[in-house]
């Protein structure tokens, strides 16, 4: 079985979980370094790029009203958040697509995340992710926002990884045993995040999370920019 079929097992035998904590708390609150939940308005459109059980989609939909759209690799992982979205009572659209083939239209978008994403590199472990950053400007709105994020080389993902190609990892020992033989763009820095994204984006912000969660190394980082006009 590949990434996709475990992910759809699991999805498909656990209720669906709560919306990230620090999502919520970047589209809710206000810090020194960015205030974009006081330049966001109901009807403004979003893209959830591995909208996973539609957690996510649905928080969209219902509290901030924006109109949610998500993506997901297979028919079978989009109907699963479609389903669980319907049955929260959200109103979103979920297609099959992938960081590389997003299946929308140029422009179409004011906001964007990838929230745990972008740098999975799909079953058929292909080693472009500038391939990934171009397919985000192309859905974009100019002047839109982009949510991402990434973790750190300390994260429990890359524990035992193999180094395939560089700044390209194989996952080997994930503990939930979901990506194991999956492929995964490797990043040193925030600084070499920016620097695959700058083509495309600018006016980037930068937030670390370093939590040691009873034995889970959750170290990631997140970025915030704008595609240009």
């Amino acid at each position: 079985m590949g990434i996709n079929s475990n992910y759809a097992t699991t999805y498909d035998s656990m209720e669906m979980m709560y919306p990230s904590e620090n999502l919520v708390r970047i589209f809710k609150g206000t810090y020194p370094e960015i205030q974009l939940a006081d330049k966001l308005s109901a009807g403004e459109s979003i893209l959830d790029i591995g909208c996973g059980d539609g957690r996510h989609l649905v928080f969209f939909d219902k509290d901030r009203e924006f109109d949610a759209y998500g993506i997901e690799p297979t028919g079978e992982l989009a109907e699963i958040a479609r389903k669980n979205a319907r049955d929260a009572g959200a109103e979103v659209t979920v297609r099959e697509g992938t960081s590389r083939n997003i299946p929308f239209s140029d422009d179409q978008f004011d906001h964007l995340i990838s929230w745990n994403s972008c740098y999975y590199m799909g079953e058929t472990h292909e080693f472009d992710f500038q391939s990934h950053v171009r397919e985000y400007h192309r859905v974009m709105k100019p002047g839109g926002t982009i949510v991402l994020s990434i973790p750190k080389p300390t994260s429990f993902i890359f524990q035992d990884a193999d180094e395939v190609r560089k700044g390209y990892i194989e996952v080997k020992n994930d503990p939930f045993g979901v990506r194991n033989g999956s492929v995964l763009r490797k990043f040193h820095s925030d600084e070499d995040i920016v620097d695959a994204f700058s083509p495309q984006f600018s006016a980037f912000t930068v937030a670390s999370i370093h939590d040691d969660f009873f034995g889970f190394n959750y170290h990631w980082w997140i970025l915030i920019g704008e595609k240009g006009e």
